[in-house]
């Protein structure tokens, strides 16, 4: 038997794909339910709250929704085929790090007049979302914006 006949390996919900729904489902299932010091829910915040910024700003420049694929290694959206100017490509690639930077900002002051587990967890996790994704190997966020200063020379 097929694994696409009882698991689809691709499901569309709008402008939403499911890259196996079900493994991912399944494996996010177990992770959370083991994730008894909610560091894992916060980081997915974190990385949630990170591609808001992506889209918010593809919204902006493009005026419709992106196709945001979901897999089991995370999520992101699909730009390709997208013609798009270097300073667009620039701007959307540093959207999602610039969330991050935002939130850790804010949750830096809001440490600094009280601490709490959970704020500093919250910090920690939009800094290094932030940081990682800067990292110059494709598909993060580094790579793209060092591709778009390099084709704007």
């Amino acid at each position: 038997m097929r694994r696409g006949a009882v698991f689809p390996r691709r499901v569309q919900v709008g402008p939403v794909v499911f890259r196996d729904p079900f493994f991912t489902c399944s494996l996010l299932y177990l992770l959370l339910y083991f994730d008894s010091s909610q560091f894992l829910r916060i980081g997915l915040l974190a990385a949630c709250l990170h591609e808001c910024g992506h889209i918010l700003v593809f919204c902006l420049l493009f005026r419709r929704l992106p196709v945001i694929e979901v897999t089991m290694t995370g999520f992101c959206m699909q730009t390709r085929g997208l013609a798009m100017k270097p300073w667009q490509r620039f701007g959307l690639a540093a959207a999602g790090p610039g969330t991050n930077a935002l939130l850790a900002a804010a949750w830096y002051l809001r440490l600094c007049q009280q601490f709490t587990v959970w704020d500093a967890a919250f910090w920690a996790a939009n800094v290094l979302t932030g940081l990682f994704n800067l990292l110059p190997v494709p598909p993060l966020d580094g790579a793209q914006m060092a591709a778009a200063l390099a084709h704007r020379k």
